[in-house]
């Protein structure tokens, strides 16, 4: 497995589907969305479910129809506002190749700040972090992270 391929694939499914409104499709799982990109012999697949506030899900990346590669995740939003999804799309847009990642991120626009924290040094072979979001220097967002290869 080329972990660089793997990961420009995973960075680019990304862009394609939640931070670039795209990929929607008929989700597996009832009462679940779901997100999907393929190009090639590598296909995404984003689950999650979305309550009130908290949402909970699992992005997996196939490699000729085999698991490879998974991140599940859980956040929360204090502040009920599609400004702060809007926000966030557009931070992970602008730092498509650092967020989510084993990589440290803060992004500003406006009164909004976008801070992500890795807890590991490694590649994608594992990452684990934290993401948030600052409205006026109040936390209003958080978003907790943890995946790496499966084979």
């Amino acid at each position: 497995m080329n972990k660089e391929k793997l990961l420009q694939f995973l960075l680019e499914a990304r862009t394609k589907t939640y931070a670039g409104d795209g990929g929607e499709a008929t989700p597996v799982f009832s009462d679940s969305d779901q997100l999907e990109y393929n190009r090639g012999d590598y296909f995404y697949r984003d689950v999650y479910y979305s309550g009130k506030r908290k949402f909970m899900g699992i992005e997996t990346i196939y490699y000729k129809e085999e698991s490879v590669w998974s991140m599940s995740y859980f956040g929360s939003c204090n502040k009920e506002s599609k400004e702060v999804y809007d926000f966030l799309k557009q931070a992970l847009l602008k730092n498509w190749d650092s967020a989510r990642t084993w990589k440290n991120v803060e992004w500003k626009k406006g009164s909004y700040k976008y801070v992500c924290r890795s807890d590991s040094k490694e590649s994608i072979e594992k990452i684990i972090g934290t993401e948030e979001i600052f409205y006026k220097e109040q936390s209003v967002y958080q978003f907790f992270y943890g995946g790496g290869l499966i084979k």
